[in-house]
Order: structure tokens, then C-alpha cells, then sequence
């Protein structure tokens, strides 16, 4: 499979282009229960439910996806009782919880998940001691955190993880400062900042990414940011 469709999710993903699902697509979308049985049934390896809350109990029965590749849940408040059943799914190359209510203890369980390449992640509990915990991980290449607490006392972390290639940040504490700052740490990482390529940073850059291969088979069309705007 292409890294490059995986570049492409995350470009729409952080709002470099956005493809809005059509009306139809909208009124389409599978419960979660009817895609949880998809997974089961190895029909699919994605669960993506972007237009209602998936109540939390539900959320016990993704022990069942144990080949679950993308998990994207917009309106569910997980919490960090969910990130346990999250983070025992060792398949999970994307996981998108933009609206969940995890602490940091939550947030570093999945952010261990040994094959995580796509951490999008919305949370009013996430500190800067969270992101440390994320750059624990020696997988996340694609980074995007939303409406959260951190600030500039996170940078130092966020500089640190060598294989990261993308970072969006929308709604933080985070400074303009702060960015100058990872900038120069990391000059060739790819830096969207409240949608914002920061001076500096690889605003000139490619979402082709030289199409480096990459093990994902999902259109990046089913990932779209909740932003309009476009570069």
C-alpha cells in the first residue's frame, strides 16, 4: 500500500485541503455498531462515526476489533476508561478523538500503542506532562492536537520525537514563540499553527511526501477537518 494515501489522509485531516462528504455520504454513514461487526468480520478494518456521539458503554466491544486499523470518532467524549479498551488493540495505526474528555494517563495508554503512525487528539485535560508522555513514542509520525491546555512547556517534547513529520496544532496555549522556537529545533518538520504555516517552517512544502510507501488503504476523502480553509 502508498504512504503517500496516508499523507493524503493527514493533509485533509488538518485542513491543507478539505473534500466535505457529500450529502449522500453523510446521510450514509454506518452505525457503529453495524461497523464494529464489519471489522469483526474482516469486511473492513476502519470505524470512523464523524456525525454523532457513539455512547461510551458501547465502546467496551471494540475488544472484539482485533484487526482495527483506524478508529475516528468526532462527537464520543472518550474518556481514559475507553483508552483501555483503546489501547488493547495493538493493530491501531490512526486513532481520532477530537471531542474526548482523556487525562493524560489516558492519552499516554494510547499513545503507546505499538503501531500508532496518526494521533489526532482534542481533550480540556491535556497537559504539557501528556505530551511528554506522547513523545515517549518512537511511531507517531503524525501529530495534530485540538482545543487543549498545552502550551510552550511541551515544545522541548514535541522537538524530541525524531520521526515525527507532521505537527498541527489549533486551539492550544501554544505561542508563537513557542513555535519559533520548535521551528529551529526541528526545521524540516512539517508545522501548521492555529492554520498556519509559522515563517520559517516548511510552508513551501509537498503533501506528496516523495510517495513513500505506506501500508493504508482507506480514501483520504473519508477524512475531513472541521475547518474551511484552504492553501
Amino acid at each position: 500500500m502508498s504512504r503517500f494515501l496516508i499523507l493524503l489522509l493527514v493533509a485533509s485531516l488538518t485542513g491543507c485541503f478539505v473534500k466535505p462528504p457529500s450529502q449522500t455520504e453523510q446521510q450514509a454513514e454506518p452505525s457503529f455498531e453495524r461497523q464494529l461487526l464489519d471489522v469483526s468480520s474482516a469486511a473492513t478494518d476502519s470505524i470512523q462515526v464523524s456525525q454523532s456521539a457513539v455512547p461510551l458503554q458501547q465502546l467496551q466491544h471494540l475488544t472484539q476489533a482485533t484487526d482495527l486499523r483506524e478508529l475516528r470518532l468526532d462527537q464520543t467524549p472518550v474518556t481514559d476508561a475507553e483508552a483501555e479498551v483503546i489501547a488493547s488493540i495493538p493493530t491501531l495505526k490512526i486513532v481520532n478523538l477530537p471531542m474526548s474528555e482523556l487525562t493524560d494517563a489516558g492519552i499516554a495508554k494510547i499513545a503507546s500503542l505499538p503501531n500508532l503512525e496518526l494521533l489526532r487528539i482534542g481533550s480540556p485535560h491535556l497537559t504539557d506532562e501528556g505530551i511528554a508522555k506522547i513523545s515517549d513514542s518512537s511511531t507517531i509520525l503524525y501529530l495534530h492536537l485540538l482545543n487543549t491546555p498545552v502550551t510552550d512547556g511541551a515544545v522541548d517534547a514535541i522537538a524530541a520525537m525524531e520521526q515525527l513529520e507532521s505537527f498541527y496544532a489549533d486551539g492550544t496555549q501554544l505561542t508563537d514563540d513557542g513555535m519559533s522556537k520548535l521551528v529551529k529545533a526541528r526545521p524540516k518538520l512539517h508545522i501548521h499553527f492555529n492554520d498556519l504555516h509559522p515563517s520559517g517552517s516548511q510552508a513551501g512544502h509537498s503533501h506528496d511526501h516523495d510517495h513513500h510507501d505506506h501500508d493504508h488503504d482507506h480514501s483520504h476523502d473519508h477524512f475531513h477537518d472541521d475547518h474551511d480553509h484552504k492553501h
